[in-house]
């Protein structure tokens, strides 16, 4: 097992800054870059990480086992045509316009497409802001002295109704050290972007996801009615998780919606030109969400099938829906379109507890697994036949540590990564069969490993460390990058 960190990019900080790297507390990036997902390219050479909190994705090159280059996103201009926003809760409803803005992306999720021998990377731009006891990021506009020059109508702009309730950046927003806010840096794109291989920006979805969620009770919600236009001051319909699937000749993109809930389907052919196929959204806004009634609330995995793969013969896309804690199975049709097809719901109901997370299917077993936060552990399914997944025992994992995170399969090798009990501490993936029992000694990983994945040759697993600090901010481990190679793993008994 190699572990890489960002150590060697310290010294240009300033230069990745000025292309729009953002800061934390440490003003170093080894510290600040909290890796979040990994995908790899199909010959396994290359892997993509998304550094959420710093707006980055840093490139490895799996040849050499190296971090090659941080590649700093830059920032969305919601002034333009088509990349407008929702910026207030006070505002009287659904008010999507274009505002004096800037978007962090601000990925958490990504994932890669080959399409006529070019790689693209997908990103569903989330946002997240660094709050703790220690340290914070987060401002209302209203709470902001404005740059006269730069806010001409700063006065109007801080009203409730417009920008004075946005949630943005504290650190960001001074460019000239006055004091004063040159800019206005909100959390996350409110959309999914594609980008090349080598970080330049392609397309980007602009105000597409709220548009389409405009005319619904749950819009800019936690998904349900009560709460409907809530979000919009603070990141909006939060797109989370992203997966794609290649059917025939068509290639498509499945973003989740963390909050308002549902998925977006996209054609992404022409990765230049994202199209939507279908917002499928099952939630029963007049069911209370704590009851257990209200649907599937808050995607957060999301893993497709090909059909070559799925127990029935037919493309699947798998939710895990980690606030109603249900997991849900859909066909996906040649076209991209979803049918509901099966569901499972943990039992007994447990609201917002993470009890479903982060899904994995293994072929060889037509086994679904999937991270159960209010368990502590994995939740296992029998997808024999989909449309009626069957519950088999749960996987404990109380003896590695905290809590799963992540889970993944290759070649019937199941693959959990989960934090230690002092989530600053590190971490440890555990090499399982399918009923769970070990098949060789843990690996000892960085601090807070979050995602997982084997590059697609299955010699190699890739985890993301976090490396989140503490509440207080006292300690803050480096965000690392572990590849451990899964024959040494297996043979260490």
């Amino acid at each position: 097992m190699t572990t890489l960190d960002f150590t060697a990019f310290d010294a240009q900080r300033d230069a990745l800054k000025a292309q729009g790297l953002r800061d934390g507390k440490s003003q170093k990036v080894s510290l600040d870059a909290e890796p979040e997902y990994i995908t790899v390219s199909t010959d396994s050479k290359v892997a993509w990480v998304t550094l959420q909190e710093s707006n980055a994705i840093a490139t490895v090159d799996l040849t050499t086992g190296k971090i090659t280059a941080i590649k700093p996103m830059g920032f969305k201009d919601h002034s333009k045509a088509g990349a407008g926003l929702d910026a207030s809760d006070r505002d009287g409803g659904v008010n999507i316009k274009t505002w004096p803005v800037l978007g962090a992306y601000m990925p958490d999720a990504i994932a890669s497409v080959q399409v006529n021998g070019q790689t693209y990377l997908l990103t569903a731009n989330e946002g997240d802001t660094r709050d703790y006891t220690g340290f914070g990021d987060e401002v209302k506009v209203a709470d902001l002295t404005l740059d006269a020059a730069k806010f001409p109508t700063s006065a109007d702009l801080k009203l409730e109704k417009n920008l004075g309730r946005l949630v943005v950046s504290k650190l960001d927003h001074d460019t000239d050290g006055d004091g004063d806010a040159d800019r206005l840096v909100a959390f996350g794109g409110r959309s999914l972007s594609i980008w090349k291989a080598d970080g330049t920006l392609l397309a980007d979805t602009g105000d597409l996801f709220e548009q389409t969620t405009s005319g619904l009770s749950s819009f800019n919600s936690n998904g349900t009615r009560e709460t409907f236009d809530t979000r919009s001051d603070n990141k909006g319909p939060e797109p989370e998780g992203v997966t794609t699937g290649v059917i025939g000749a068509r290639t498509f993109a499945f973003v989740g919606l963390e909050r308002t809930g549902g998925v977006m389907v996209l054609d992404v052919t022409d990765p230049a030109k994202p199209a939507l196929v279908q917002y499928s959204n099952d939630i029963k806004v007049t069911e209370n969400a704590k009851s257990g009634l209200a649907g599937d609330l808050a995607p957060e995995g999301l893993l497709f099938i090909p059909a070559a793969d799925s127990p029935n013969g037919k493309a699947l896309l798998v939710t895990a829906n980690e606030v109603s804690g249900s997991t849900t199975i859909y066909v996906v049709a040649d076209g991209g379109k979803l049918s509901l097809l099966g569901r499972h719901q943990v039992t007994p109901f447990a609201y917002d507890k993470g009890a479903a997370e982060i899904p994995a299917f293994d072929k060889l077993s037509k086994r679904l697994f999937v991270v159960n936060g209010a368990a502590g552990g994995l939740s296992v399914l029998d997808l024999q036949d989909p449309a009626k997944p069957v519950a088999l025992p749960n996987i404990p994992l109380t003896a590695y540590g905290k809590a799963a995170n992540s889970v993944t399969v290759h070649s019937g090798v199941l693959a959990v990564a989960v934090e230690a009990t002092t989530k600053t501490d590190a971490g440890k993936v555990a090499l399982l069969d399918k009923d769970g029992k070990e098949l060789s000694k843990p690996v000892t990983v960085g601090a807070l490993p979050d995602m997982l994945t084997f590059s697609p040759d299955g010699k190699l697993l890739l985890v993301a460390g976090e490396g989140e600090p503490n509440a207080d901010y006292s300690v803050d481990p480096l965000g690392t990058v572990s590849v451990i190679n899964v024959a040494k793993a297996l043979a260490n008994n």
